[in-house]
C-alpha cells in the first residue's frame, strides 16, 4: 500500500522543517535572507520583544562573519541564544534568564571531543527549548564528540574524522504525507536514495518505521498512523485534521531531519546503538554544542586551539563555519511557521 499525495485544498503535503506549528497549507518563503523576512514578520505581528532578541541576534550573527574561527562561537552562541528567546517569546514559552546549559573537561583529560562534556541543566533557555519541542528536561550529560555526531550538516566531516563512527542517516527524497485512498488512514512516507536501499542498511531504521519496493524503488513510511478526512468536510472536521497532522509531524521530525542549501535534503535517522542524544531535535544539539564551542574560546583559548591543530580541526571548522545558516533557517521557520527556500528550488 504506497498511498496517495495527502493534499490540503490543491496543494501537496510535504515534509515541513518547522517541529511545532508548521503553516502546510502557506507558500514557502522563497529568499536569501530568512533574517530580514522574520524581522518583518516580528513587526507585522508586533511581537515588539522578540523582534529586539532577534536584531540582536542578527547583530551577533553579522560579526561572527567577521572574526576568526577561534573566536567565532562567541558571538555565533549568542546569536543563538538570542534567536531561541525570540522563538520562546513569540510561542509564550516560559523561560529563566539563565542558558540552562554548562560544559567541562576534566583537568587530567587530553584535549578530544570525546572528554568535552556538555550538561543539559534543569532550567533556562535550553531547557525551555527542549520542553517546547517535547524533549525531556531531566539534567543529561553528553560529550561533544557525541553532540557532533548527531548533526547532519556536519556528519560526512564527522565520519572523515572519527572513521569507525557508524553514519547515522540515511538519505531520503519525495519526503512527504499520504493517505490511503479508501480509508481515513494517513502516514509519512518517503524513497530511499538508491544507493541506501540495501537491506544491510535499512535494518538500522528505526522501529516505528518500516521499508517495502515498489516500481522498482525502496520506500520507507512510519507504522503509525493518524486519521484525515475524506471527500468534502466541514470547518471543524478540517481543523481537528490538521491538528492530528501536526501532533503526528511533531513526533516524525525527531527521526526525518534536514540540511538546508541551495536544495533542501531530508534524512532518516537510524537507530543505532550507544547514541545518548538520539532522541534531541538538532536546534537543541547545535545550540548545546556551540554553547561548549563558546566556552573554550572565551575561558579555554589554548585548550580550543589544541582541538583545531588536532584531528577534528576539520570538522570543528566545519561546524563553526554552517551552523549559523542551519540554525536560523530552522528556527525562522518555528518562529512563523513557514518554510524557508533559497529562490529557485522547487519542490
Amino acid at each position: 500500500m504506497q498511498g496517495e499525495n495527502l493534499k490540503i485544498g490543491t496543494k501537496r503535503v510535504w515534509m515541513h522543517k518547522a517541529i511545532r506549528n508548521p503553516d502546510f497549507s502557506a507558500e514557502a518563503v522563497l529568499s536569501n535572507d530568512p533574517w530580514l523576512f522574520v524581522e518583518l514578520w516580528l513587526k507585522r505581528q508586533k511581537k515588539s520583544e522578540a523582534l529586539a532578541y532577534w536584531m540582536q541576534a542578527r547583530r551577533f550573527s553579522e560579526a561572527a562573519k567577521k572574526m576568526p574561527v577561534e573566536s567565532a562561537p562567541l558571538s555565533l552562541y549568542y546569536s543563538f541564544l538570542n534567536a531561541t528567546k525570540a522563538l520562546l517569546v513569540v510561542r509564550s514559552a516560559h523561560h529563566s534568564e539563565s542558558h540552562g546549559v554548562t560544559g567541562d573537561r576534566p583537568q587530567t583529560a587530553k584535549t578530544s571531543l570525546a572528554n568535552e562534556v556538555v550538561e543539559f541543566k534543569g532550567g533556562g533557555v535550553l531547557p525551555a527549548l527542549c520542553s517546547y519541542f517535547g524533549e525531556s528536561t531531566v539534567s543529561q550529560k553528553y560529550t561533544l564528540k557525541d553532540l557532533l555526531w548527531n548533526i547532519p550538516f556536519v556528519h560526512r566531516a564527522f565520519r572523515h574524522t572519527f572513521t569507525s563512527a557508524p553514519e547515522l542517516f540515511i538519505p531520503i527524497e519525495q519526503a512527504c504525507y499520504v493517505s490511503h485512498s479508501d480509508t481515513s488512514e494517513a502516514w509519512f512516507q518517503a524513497e530511499v536514495a538508491p544507493r541506501y536501499s540495501d537491506g544491510r542498511i535499512l535494518r538500522h531504521m528505526p522501529g516505528s518505521f518500516e521499508y517495502f519496493e515498489r516500481q522498482g524503488k525502496t520506500l520507507v513510511r512510519r507504522k503509525k498512523r493518524f486519521r484525515w478526512y475524506q471527500g468534502q468536510a466541514n470547518r471543524l472536521k478540517k481543523e481537528r485534521a490538521l491538528s492530528r497532522l501536526s501532533n503526528y509531524h511533531s513526533s516524525t521530525r525527531r527521526l526525518i531531519v534536514p540540511i538546508t542549501g541551495n536544495r533542501d535534503l531530508w534524512y532518516l535517522k537510524k537507530d543505532v546503538a550507544n547514541n545518548a542524544p538520539a532522541e534531541r531535535h538538532g536546534l537543541t544539539v547545535v545550540f548545546a554544542a556551540m554553547h561548549r564551542f563558546s566556552e573554550l574560546s572565551r575561558y579555554d583559548p589554548s585548550g580550543l586551539d589544541r582541538h583545531l591543530c588536532g584531528s577534528a580541526n576539520w570538522l570543528i571548522s566545519e561546524f563553526i563555519e554552517h551552523a549559523s545558516d542551519q540554525f536560523i533557517d530552522q528556527i525562522s521557520s518555528e518562529i512563523t511557521g513557514f518554510q524557508f527556500w533559497r529562490p529557485r528550488i522547487r519542490s
